[in-house]
């Protein structure tokens, strides 16, 4: 089997794992979940990531990829990735609207356990087991399977549209997560962006927002800040010398080693 070829079936196989655990845990608002642990109430969802967690430090451990969760960013990392943060800002025209009871399970246990678990298996695992077919590819499947993987919210009753919104948002929205990956050599700054923007949507986008007249403009505007999160990854990718470089010189499955500064 080709190293492509292995490469293929074995991203394929965690993602298939992934989104399996994800419509078990998620199917009829967590029955699952409710059945072996009765009572979760608040602490469902966060229950739910934790285990999504789980599965994502396993892959990482299991599969030796090169996630950057233990690399320090290079130098100017702040200044890259601050335009990300728009993505999450229109939602503060909402105000805060999270219940008091929701703030530990919600904002300080599950926001963090959310942003670890995806982006410790996009923008970690996944992206980098697709590095043998190029930076470029890896950068755009990964992403593609990012935003699919909400069409789960199907499952928990959320709203068709809107899901479709947030599929498309987190596609484009997660090229530039594997931009500033790639470019900062560290899975961190993708971290704390993603925790950031989920911590404003988890704590606006609830209770009196859901019925506010300035919703569907909100989330239009949440959309387009989103869609412009592809042009801004890819123009960030191609502005990075090492990339530059890596594409004039070497073979696509080398190209992300030299893009990263990792060990093949």
């Amino acid at each position: 089997m080709t190293v492509r070829r292995r490469a293929a079936v074995l991203a394929v196989s965690l993602y298939a794992g992934f989104m399996a655990l994800h419509l078990l845990l998620a199917w009829d608002g967590g029955r699952v979940v409710k059945a072996v642990l009765p009572g979760v109430d608040a602490w469902l969802g966060p229950v739910d990531w934790a285990i999504y967690a789980g599965f994502a430090v396993g892959a990482a451990v299991a599969t030796k990829a090169g996630t950057g969760i233990g690399s320090r960013p290079t130098k100017g990392w702040a200044r890259l990735s601050l335009p990300l943060l728009a993505a999450g800002t229109p939602f503060l025209l909402f105000g805060f609207n999270l219940d008091s009871g929701s703030v530990i399970p919600l904002l300080v246990v599950g926001v963090p356990l959310v942003a670890l678990n995806e982006e410790l298996f996009f923008r970690g695992v996944l992206l980098d087991l697709l590095k043998p077919f190029g930076w470029r590819r890896a950068v755009l499947w990964s992403s593609i399977a990012f935003g699919a993987s909400h069409l789960v919210n199907i499952v928990a009753g959320a709203y068709p549209p809107f899901i479709a919104m947030q599929v498309a948002a987190t596609t484009a929205g997660g090229v530039a997560l594997a931009a500033i990956r790639i470019r900062t050599g560290s899975l961190w700054p993708a971290l704390v962006i993603h925790l950031v923007i989920d911590l404003i949507a988890v704590s606006t986008l609830t209770g009196a927002a859901t019925t506010s007249p300035i919703l569907l403009p909100v989330l239009f505007l949440w959309l387009a800040a989103n869609l412009a999160m592809w042009r801004y990854g890819w123009q960030l990718l191609r502005r990075t010398p090492s990339i530059k470089a890596a594409d004039r010189s070497l073979p696509p499955q080398a190209s992300w080693a030299a893009a990263s500064g990792e060990r093949p």
